[in-house]
């Protein structure tokens, strides 16, 4: 037994000594009066009984005197004398008794009322045992229960001496791992530091480079003048300036604005596996990329209306969204709804020596949902629209992110007039203007539905949008922030929330075009704002298309990996 157990035994022994010392005293005088009547009762029989006795004898004796009272007259005044004296000793007698009986019915009374209290504090003892007993149980769980948490005392104390084990083990280790971390910090420091210096001299070489350059385009550009001031055989003296710039006009006008209407398909092939969401032209017009549902960026070149695979640009780990390329750096820019945009090299000695498969040179992350649109913006940047609300300016340089735009709306697609202006397309039916030098939007057009593409003209002048929830085109001026034409065909519906719409490659934007949900690709005069053209044959819905850089055919993708290449036959 613990010292616990004996200092609750004898605690509730003590209390038990207590309560009955405190009952009997309350009791103990009833008890002694109880007695003292009983003895009393006894006391009171017995000389009753006496006085009876005494009594049967005096009137036995009164008896035999009466018997003799004729006998002798000497005698019968003696037995009067005598008979009289016992007539007064038997009164007082009966008095006695009578007296003896009012005491003992009183003291019967008495035990009585004692009896009943007696029973009742019986009853209130017997009570009390219940409770005691009650207790006693409880006091028997309560020490189980003590006994239990004394064992769980002892295990947590057990618990608590190995977490403080491991406490002392933890801090050992942290402190090692403190120590390799400012190791590494330290080293991360230096790595930087060397990092920083090496960036400085390569930019360093770059403008070398690009001063070399410079010299070198104005050297000839000296040789040029000095040649063209000693050549002037190829001009005729009758033309008179105003007559050379009419026929140069004239030449400039015949192949800007007479683009051919294409009318028919006339190579059909299968590109990208699933749905081909997005199709570039180099500006040679002799490449062509297309990106879409198999992670890939497939490159192919234009061989007598003909597309011939040449290689395929890689790493995306989604779907591919969007496609754009630098022809003066010769890269690519995709991107993808792995929230990610990617850049590749468009050497084409180095895609032909390939082995067909190309790993991306550069890998932008920040957004945190799928960016669907991606813009080379002036000199080595890039500008990314996403789903995560934001437009980022990425500076491929320095391989990081160098502005974020907050829009306020999942962007669908972008594009861009020069090094520092941005327009964007959103799911808010809005179009807003961006200057990246300063943080809010220019301005905004509320349409009446969420814009699907954006097509800049060729001069710069006028924006195509692509409205789903109204099945249109509208056409706006850039300079007035108006919309100044709509297109719609019955045929036209867009079938994603990322179907494009284009302009025609001229300077003057003959024709604007877009697929449709149906497979149908329409084709509007961008002046009467009638169709010019429904071109079928996709069975799917039609999600990018293409106008080669000289207008003369145009290539249409859809949801099912098909492209069409249409030309004017």
């Amino acid at each position: 037994m613990t010292a616990i157990d004996s200092t609750l035994r004898n605690e509730i022994l003590n209390k038990l000594k207590k309560r009955n010392n405190s009952e009997n005293g309350v009791h103990s005088h009833i008890i002694k009066s109880h007695s003292k009547l009983t003895e009393l009762n006894i006391t009171l029989k017995q000389e009753i009984n006496e006085v009876k006795m005494e009594n049967q004898r005096l009137v036995q004796e009164n008896i035999e005197l009466r018997k003799s009272s004729g006998s002798t007259t000497t005698n019968a005044s003696i037995s009067v004398d005598k008979y009289q004296l016992f007539e007064e000793k038997l009164l007082k007698a009966k008095d006695e008794v009578i007296d003896l009986q009012k005491r003992l019915v009183d003291q019967a009374q008495q035990v009585i009322s004692l009896n009943k209290i007696l029973k009742e504090k019986d009853d209130e003892l017997s009570l009390k045992e219940v409770k005691i007993l009650d207790l006693e149980s409880k006091s028997e769980l309560l020490k189980a229960a003590n006994k239990e948490l004394e064992n769980k005392i002892a295990a947590s104390e057990e618990q608590i001496k190995l977490w403080k084990d491991e406490k002392v083990e933890m801090e050992l280790q942290f402190n090692c791992l403190l120590q390799k971390y400012n190791k590494t910090k330290e080293e991360y420091q230096q790595i930087l530091t060397a990092s920083l210096r090496f960036r400085e001299e390569q930019i360093e070489k770059v403008n070398k480079l690009n001063e070399l350059e410079a010299e070198r385009i104005q050297l000839k550009l000296k040789e040029e003048l000095l040649k063209a001031q000693t050549d002037f055989s190829h001009i005729n003296l009758n033309d008179t300036p105003m007559s050379i710039g009419a026929s140069n006009h004239r030449n400039l006008k015949m192949h800007a604005y007479n683009i051919p209407l294409v009318n028919k398909a006339v190579y059909k092939f299968d590109c990208n596996e699933g749905e081909v969401n997005a199709i570039k032209y180099h500006r040679n017009g002799k490449y062509f990329a297309t990106g879409g549902g198999d992670r890939k960026i497939k490159l192919w070149e234009l061989k007598d209306g003909k597309a011939d695979h040449i290689g395929n640009l890689i790493g995306s780990n989604a779907s591919v969204a969007s496609i754009d390329i630098d022809s003066e750096n010769n890269l690519i820019a995709g991107t993808s709804f792995d929230f990610a945009c990617r850049l590749w090299s468009m050497n084409d000695h180095r895609l032909r020596m390939s082995s067909g498969d190309v790993q991306p040179t550069h890998t932008l992350t920040g957004h945190t949902n799928k960016v669907l649109s991606g813009k080379f913006l002036g000199v080595m940047k890039v500008v990314t629209g996403s789903y995560d609300r934001t437009l980022k300016v990425w500076d491929l340089m320095q391989k990081a992110c160098i502005k974020t735009l907050f829009a306020g709306s999942s962007c669908n697609d972008l594009v861009t007039l020069d090094s520092q202006s941005i327009i964007s397309g959103h799911l808010d039916k809005k179009i807003r203007f961006w200057d990246i030098r300063m943080d809010p939007p220019q301005s905004e057009i509320s349409l009446q539905g969420k814009i699907t593409s954006l097509d800049v003209s060729s001069n710069r002048n006028y924006l195509l949008a692509s409205i789903r929830d109204e099945n249109c085109l509208k056409m706006i001026d850039i300079r007035m922030n108006q919309v100044t034409e709509t297109f719609c065909c019955e045929e036209y519906k867009p079938g994603f929330d990322w179907a494009r719409a284009i302009f025609s490659p001229d300077i003057d934007h003959q024709f604007v075009c877009a697929g449709s949900a149906d497979g149908s690709v329409i084709i509007w005069n961008s002046v009467s704002t009638k169709v010019e053209k429904v071109l079928k044959e996709h069975n799917a819905s039609v999600i990018s298309l293409a106008w080669h850089p000289q207008g003369n055919h145009l290539i249409t993708c859809d949801a099912k990996k098909k492209a069409v290449i249409w030309a004017c036959k």
